[in-house]
């Protein structure tokens, strides 16, 4: 067994976790929507990984094959659950059997890289660290799986601080902040942007409004070419008219679009909305304050 290549130990144990991962594929997508008890199925998963892959290492002639088949099957379990998180399978209920085709291939790269890792990790000699890697890999990859959400929204506040937009954004009355995007620089201008939406719902007494804020750095023009970079919108003639403190505003014949161009420190800012008044849009110029990449990215 030891005279046994890494090249045919990595086929061979990549061959176990094949024959191991597709039973488990099959098994899962027929008991979907089934009513189990929290601890049975995974259970069950369990020893049916470490059956197979035991019975697998010791038919394939692997070094160790004992050690092999235990430490392949959890490793197989480990990350079959941290794939299922990161790719879920659609609900069988939409797809019926094609979801057993879906799932597969989650239950057959958790299985020849749980297998394959196992069974390099435990070649003679022993390399202390080869084991390291095979129990760290995937135990590392169920942990980050169980924290994506967190992990996501971590990569979501990194990436508006590292975007070099300034983080303002305005406390307009009576609005709330319902979405923020990021526009990376290149993806829709040289600069890159963040936008804003912001929503005040109807009442009895008024309808349901909206105002769209875009902020970029001061790098990306100012307000009176910002302006008048556009002139017309679906055929509609735009006119731009100035006000002090070089804000400037956009409006169009028989329209009730008003955009309002204007700096807030080392920002350029935009307001855009429909059926609102112009001097509401302008006063909303004065209530931008620094707001910070976990309030952004919360508002994703």
């Amino acid at each position: 067994m030891q005279d046994v290549s890494t090249k045919a130990v990595l086929g061979r144990a990549a061959l176990i976790g094949l024959v191991t991962g597709i039973p488990m594929a099959i098994i899962r997508a027929g008991l979907q929507g089934e009513e189990l008890d929290g601890t049975v199925l995974p259970s069950a998963m369990f020893l049916l990984a470490i059956i197979l892959g035991t019975v697998g290492a010791r038919l394939a002639g692997l070094p160790r094959w004992g050690v092999v088949g235990l430490v392949g099957g959890t490793a197989t379990l480990l990350l079959i659950g941290a794939l299922a998180v990161l790719v879920p399978a659609p609900e069988s209920e939409y797809f019926g059997p094609l979801l057993g085709l879906v799932a597969t291939p989650v239950y057959v790269v958790g299985g020849v890289v749980g297998f394959a890792l196992s069974a390099w990790s435990f070649m003679s000699p022993l390399r202390w660290w080869a084991v390291v890697v095979a129990v760290a890999v995937p135990l590392g990859s169920w942990g980050a799986a169980q924290y994506k959400p967190q992990i996501l929204a971590w990569l979501e506040i990194r990436s508006f601080e590292r975007s070099g937009v300034p983080l303002i954004a305005p406390a307009i009355q009576g609005y709330r902040l319902v979405h923020v995007g990021l526009n990376a620089a290149g993806e829709q201008g040289p600069e890159p942007s963040t936008w804003l939406e912001y929503w005040r719902d109807a009442t009895p007494k008024r309808g349901f409004s909206e105002i769209q804020v875009t902020v970029w750095p001061a790098a990306a023009g100012n307000p009176r070419d910002s302006c008048l970079a556009v002139t017309e919108n679906f055929e509609v003639p735009l006119r731009c008219k100035s006000l002090p403190g070089d804000r400037w505003v956009r409006t169009g014949a028989g329209t009730s679009w008003v955009t309002v161009f204007a700096r807030s420190g080392d920002a350029l800012v935009m307001l855009n909305a429909s059926g609102i008044a112009e001097a509401d849009l302008v006063a909303a110029l004065s209530t931008f304050r620094p707001i910070s990449a976990y309030e952004l990215a919360v508002a994703t």
